[in-house]
């Protein structure tokens, strides 16, 4: 593994220092000793496994590049997508202060992409050292939680339209807080029914009914939007439960 301190990884953190700084970490010194932390794991595949259930986590890992999942496989071999990670996303920062085995969640890349991993007696000394780097963690988990409440409504309370487009909308969001403005959305309709709680046949009709309104492009082969204001519409997005780094950040700590 490389380090992403050096000249040839800036691009690779690029992701993470723009979700550092949405977390309100400001200062120079505590971004530079974060990135030094990140080791390049290694290019992965769709569907590989970046963390295993089960296993006795020594380490965090941080999306770099492409999308992967949080998810739990249930009895009958389907699975269920708690959440989607971009590029800048921490895979499983709770195994840090939550280390025991989960035999139930594993993490796994939906496209291909690049990890990195941070071990935690090497972050244990940093967050010593600067402890206004804690305060940026604590806050990405509060963040995680928002978002996963979110999940809880959107599988229980919304119609399947509504979950499928919400979803939509929440990666379109995600995505450009970290300056990724492209209409297209690297997923697929297993990854959405996974996500949404439904059949793929299911969103299959959704997904054509939302070509057929012109909010997706006609073209099948991929999830573009066309039509972002009619697709917040129809969703009734409300994207304040994604601004929570915003909030938080007025939080402080007294270093002295």
């Amino acid at each position: 593994m490389t380090s992403v301190g050096k000249p040839s990884g800036a691009e690779v953190v690029r992701p993470v220092i723009g979700k550092l700084r949405s977390l309100g970490l400001e200062g120079e010194a505590e971004l530079q000793a974060f990135l030094k932390l990140i080791k390049v794991r290694g290019c992965l595949g769709r569907g590989e496994e970046i963390i295993d259930a089960g296993s006795s986590p020594s380490h965090s890992s941080v999306l770099l590049t492409g999308i992967a999942c949080s998810y739990r496989r249930l009895q009958d071999g389907s699975r269920h997508i708690f959440t989607f990670h971009h590029p800048g996303d921490f895979c499983d920062l709770h195994r840090y202060v939550l280390p025991e085995r989960n035999g139930a969640v594993a993490v796994a890349a939906i496209t291909d992409g690049l990890v990195g991993t941070i071990c935690h007696k090497d972050l244990d000394q940093t967050l010593v050292q600067h402890p206004k780097l804690g305060l940026a963690l604590w806050r990405a988990t509060m963040l995680e939680a928002s978002i996963i409440r979110e999940k809880l409504v959107n599988v229980s309370r919304r119609s399947a339209l509504q979950r499928v487009v919400h979803l939509l909308c929440e990666q379109l969001a995600r995505r450009e807080a970290i300056g990724i403005n492209c209409a297209t959305i690297p997923l697929n309709q297993v990854d959405l029914a996974d996500a949404a709680g439904l059949s793929v046949v299911h969103v299959n009709r959704t997904v054509q009914g939302l070509r057929m309104l012109g909010v997706l492009t006609p073209d099948s082969r991929s999830i573009e939007v066309t039509d972002k204001k009619r697709l917040l519409q129809i969703a009734n997005f409300d994207a304040r439960y994604l601004s929570m780094p915003k909030v938080l950040s007025n939080w402080t700590i007294d270093t002295q």
